[in-house]
């Protein structure tokens, strides 16, 4: 074989490689790409708002949860169909749900893939993780359905929005109280808040003094408890749009009470529904396991009890002292005591998830703290 016959050859093979290269390239390029599950839970959102943003006369008027057809959104062509964006999208289904909160919208897409993948909701998430208990620290069931943790749990903490401070901003951090009927979870904030707020102020007839009256419709910490709700001073609207608006129980109690199961305190609805709320202090008494926690103002609740000891101020509940007309209930963190309207304390704030926050990760630990979508 002549050396030019090897330089043909050679230059064939080298050609022959270079073609095969540049299929190889062009396969790669106009192969399907795939998500993920979670990537296309997040493309499904994105999408949402682009919609709403094209049309916002298809937005829900009344507060709740309606849905959105997926078929909208490819129709808009605002996404692609399952089948192009998940490998085993032919085998997948989505409901899409609008939740209206006030001005806040939210856009929950919940995935079904059989076996492979199923969004997992946050309460599902954490009954799974707890096996319900009738002795010592752990998730119990009341008579009406719902759940509640007692104890020193430690198991029971989520991150959920963001708090600025100084211009940075870091996660906030709660505590999973309760879990109601309607599969709302009750969250109380951990990290402190900082915001302060007067009960209420104004003038007294019965004690000729401005210390304020202790009716909830008429108050001041009402009023605050709404602006926080558009205000965006403690959390963002997106986050708020994950909550669930509830009427409050606004309903006084005694020194001498001894109820747990909230039969004081619910006695009294509010009027209006609110996103935030305050712990209240048959929730306080119920999560601790002594048996000498007979009362609101007893030292002995703070024993075996995860809610004790959180609060590093003191603060608010939208609790009224039924012994006169110008005290509510302010919380240590070890007891309840009434205390007159027109002081300022903090806020520790209550909220609902709505059923639909998503479980993305974490076991619940104060290190490892369920994280939801």
């Amino acid at each position: 074989m002549n050396k030019k016959t090897i330089m043909i050859m050679g230059g064939g093979l080298i050609g022959f490689l270079v073609l095969l290269l540049l299929v190889l390239w062009l396969l790669t390029l106009f192969k399907t790409k795939y998500y993920t599950y979670e990537e296309v839970e997040e493309k499904i959102v994105e999408s949402c708002e682009k919609y709403y943003k094209s049309y916002p006369e298809l937005l829900p008027t009344t507060d709740g949860k309606s849905t959105l057809s997926y078929t909208s959104l490819v129709n808009s062509n605002l996404i692609k169909p399952l089948n192009e964006l998940l490998e085993d999208g032919d085998s997948c289904s989505v409901e899409i749900i609008v939740n209206k909160n006030g001005n806040n919208y939210g856009y929950i897409p919940k995935l079904s893939c059989g076996q492979k993948y199923t969004t997992t909701e946050l309460y599902k998430q954490v009954l799974k993780d707890n096996a319900v208990v009738t002795e010592n620290a752990g998730l119990y069931q009341a008579q009406d359905g719902s759940y509640y943790f007692r104890g020193k749990v430690k198991n029971n903490f989520v991150v959920f929005g963001n708090t600025e401070s100084k211009g940075k901003e870091s996660p906030i951090l709660w505590q999973i109280v309760s879990i109601g009927k309607d599969n709302t979870i009750k969250l109380r904030n951990v990290t402190e808040t900082k915001l302060k707020t007067k009960w209420d102020d104004r003038y007294n007839s019965t004690v000729s003094s401005y210390i304020g009256y202790n009716d909830f419709e008429l108050s001041l910490i009402k009023e605050y408890l709404k602006e926080l709700e558009t205000n965006e001073e403690f959390l963002k609207s997106k986050d708020i749009a994950k909550l669930d608006a509830k009427e409050l129980c606004i309903g006084p109690r005694s020194e001498t009470e001894t109820s747990k199961d909230g039969s004081a305190e619910c006695s009294v609805l509010s009027k209006d529904k609110f996103v935030f709320s305050t712990l209240l202090p048959y929730e306080y008494m119920r999560a601790s396991l002594d048996d000498n926690c007979t009362t609101a103002d007893n030292n002995a609740c703070t024993n075996l009890n995860f809610l004790s000891d959180v609060t590093t101020e003191t603060e608010w509940s939208i609790t009224p002292y039924n012994g006169n007309d110008y005290q509510a209930y302010t919380f240590d963190g070890y007891t309840y005591e009434a205390t007159d309207a027109k002081s300022k304390n903090y806020l520790y704030v209550v909220v609902n998830l709505n059923e639909f926050a998503f479980y993305k990760s974490g076991t619940g630990t104060e290190t490892d703290p369920y994280i939801i979508r």
